[in-house]
């Protein structure tokens, strides 16, 4: 009887780390992202139009001045989305798009968030509208005017939301940039271009500095799971932020995101582990990695350089994502980057 109860335990452990893990990579998974473009409708004037590329550094303008309505906005999923006003009724659906909602002062305009939502803490006073999958008719009870949401592993969900006529702003960056762009075009069509510089202001300022921190530093080869069994490669903001804190991603050859291959860490050996930890994870990477067989060889695990690093931060692509960069970089060089 115990062994039997041991085996539910063990069965139900795994299939809630297999849950949380799916829930990360809710804001991790993409599909491939195109630029973004925000611009007035041709009606306005020349001097009101903009262009948000997330491939670009934001320029002042962009930031800057009212936003002249109708304004045509076109996300990652290349569809154009038109706005006759400034929304005032907002559904987000991961934690990302809530956290850049609430940084730029429309908190107040949210109405419902994703089961997850969980910063700042007046998110958890909405109301809440699914987990992996969402409650298309608790959406539309809320009568939203802008859905902001992530393409990928949320593209059916965004259709679906679109054929009923809802607007719906989705985007997949890929870089610190393209959520600095991401942010000032949220910020743009919220009408709160001022809000949003000083968010961006912030990231640029504390990406800026990290990087100046580490540039001389000898660069470590890192290897990141930020889900059990699970690493990130070229072509993803996670690959980017271990570049940028003075990292070398021992996975980055290969692109996008994947199970492992323990062999090839092995073989790797890695001078500095990290993993994705956070309330509801606990250490259940760091166990994983304890028990993996031949794990035990790495440099990383014989000099027990083996970090945690909040989940959240580094994995959801809004305002705090510097601040993941900065909890990465102080993991590699702890001597240069203290705080």
């Amino acid at each position: 009887m115990f062994e039997r109860k041991e085996r539910v335990a063990t069965t139900m452990k795994r299939l809630t780390i297999l849950m949380l893990s799916l829930v990360l990579m809710l804001g991790l998974v993409g599909c491939g992202v195109k630029n973004a473009e925000v611009t007035a409708s041709p009606t306005e004037s020349a001097s009101t139009q903009v262009t948000v590329s997330p491939e670009v550094s934001p320029s002042p303008e962009v930031s800057l001045g009212q936003t002249a309505y109708p304004l045509t906005v076109k996300d990652s999923t290349d569809t154009a989305v038109v706005f006759e006003q400034a929304p005032v009724r907002i559904v987000t659906l991961a934690p990302s798009e809530t956290e850049i909602a609430f940084a730029l002062g429309a908190g107040d305009m949210v109405f419902g968030v994703d089961t997850y939502s969980d910063y700042p803490e007046a998110a958890a006073t909405k109301a809440k509208i699914g987990d992996m999958t969402t409650n298309l008719e608790a959406v539309i009870a809320l009568k939203p005017d802008l859905v902001l949401a992530q393409s990928g592993l949320q593209l059916e969900t965004v259709q679906k939301l679109r054929d009923l006529n809802i607007k719906v702003y989705a985007t997949d960056p890929k870089s610190i940039d393209q959520v600095i762009s991401k942010i000032e075009a949220v910020g743009q069509i919220l009408n709160v271009q001022a809000n949003a510089k000083q968010v961006t202001d912030k990231m640029i300022a504390d990406r800026d500095r990290i990087v100046a921190l580490v540039k001389d530093a000898p660069k470590k080869k890192v290897f990141l799971e930020f889900s059990p069994g699970w690493s990130v490669g070229k072509g993803e903001f996670l690959d980017e932020l271990l570049t940028l804190a003075g990292g070398t991603n021992v996975a980055g050859e290969q692109a996008g995101w994947f199970e492992i291959n323990p062999e090839q860490i092995i073989k790797a050996d890695p001078a500095i582990i990290i993993y994705g930890k956070d309330a509801l994870m606990g250490n259940a990477i760091y166990d994983e990695i304890m028990k993996r067989p031949g794990f035990d060889a790495i440099t990383a695990v014989k000099n027990k350089e083996i970090y945690p690093v909040d989940s959240n931060l580094v994995s959801r692509v809004g305002p705090r994502l510097t601040d993941g960069l900065l909890e990465i970089a102080k993991a590699i060089h702890p001597d240069l980057v203290k705080d």
